[in-house]
């Protein structure tokens, strides 16, 4: 109605008041929904904001002091793995895990896993930080990681660290800080994978196995000479480039060499087939 009297009164023109007409209509068709989707949108994500809340809450933080000789901080998949090792040779880590849900399924197959933050150094005291030999650093994130060690190394100095490292960076960034224990964590899998493959197209295991423990030494060897320009991103990749090359350089001499003396490495009792390496990770909800 007022657009319609200002358009009467030359306000603006008969086609403005048309388009201001039909706005308002679409606004007042659309808003009631708008509102509905809106609010069932936050109430789901309070919701589980709340959940999670009342989960931590329910946990109880670790709190009376431990003396294990060595500390796991994080039981998902590679956690779980040196836990069991250390268990069957009757060493009872002390295990540190702030999901909530990781600590029920722990509690399900008979893992004694306390809630707690490494990343807090109090926590860690009571965990037996102060005497303890070895802390494992297996947090998925390697923000958490970098931090846990940087505390560690400032406030236990004599606490051993051995570390999961995401990736080469993640590694880079450990070794800044002192780490020398520190494993990327698909590494060694994904050769036992790639023998796997060689076999799979004819090599004998004994090859096989000959090719990946070569490539082994020289990533390790590569990764070495990287460490020093991983802050300077074209110098490491110009020598990332280089080690790639002399690698497959190296490797074709080696092909070659086999082939021109018709020989290849025998098999011995030793050299086990991909196949018969158990690599397969365990799941990260089942200890």
């Amino acid at each position: 109605m007022v657009f319609q009297t200002a358009a009467q009164y030359k306000v603006f023109h008969h086609n403005v008041s048309s388009m201001l007409v039909a706005a308002v209509a679409l606004s007042m068709l659309l808003g009631p929904l708008l509102l509905v989707a809106l609010d069932k949108l936050l109430l789901r994500r309070f919701s589980t904001i709340k959940d999670d809340n009342a989960e931590s809450s329910k946990a109880k933080e670790i709190s009376e002091q431990q003396e294990a000789p060595i500390i796991i901080a994080g039981f998902g998949r590679y956690g779980q793995i040196i836990a069991r090792v250390l268990l069957a040779q009757d060493i009872r880590p002390t295990i540190l895990d702030h999901n909530v849900e990781m600590l029920e399924a722990a509690k399900i197959y008979g893992h004694s896993v306390f809630f707690g933050d490494a990343t807090r150094m109090d926590l860690l005291r009571i965990a037996g930080a102060a005497k303890a030999r070895v802390l494992v650093i297996a947090v998925d994130s390697p923000e958490q990681s970098i931090k846990i060690a940087s505390q560690v190394r400032k406030h236990f100095p004599n606490l051993q660290i051995v570390a999961r490292s995401r990736d080469l960076n993640h590694w880079f960034r450990l070794r800044d800080l002192g780490v020398e224990h520190a494993q990327r964590e698909v590494f060694e899998s994904s050769l036992v994978s790639a023998q796997s493959v060689l076999e799979l197209i004819g090599q004998s295991p004994a090859n096989a196995r000959h090719m990946t423990d070569r490539f082994r030494e020289h990533n390790l060897a590569l990764a070495e000479r990287m460490y020093p320009h991983y802050k300077d991103k074209n110098k490491l990749i110009a020598v990332s480039k280089q080690g790639r090359q002399q690698l497959v350089e190296q490797m074709a001499k080696e092909r070659a060499d086999l082939l021109e003396n018709g020989t290849e490495i025998p098999d011995g009792p030793d050299v086990p087939a991909a196949s018969e390496q158990n690599h397969s990770p365990a799941d990260s909800k089942q200890p």
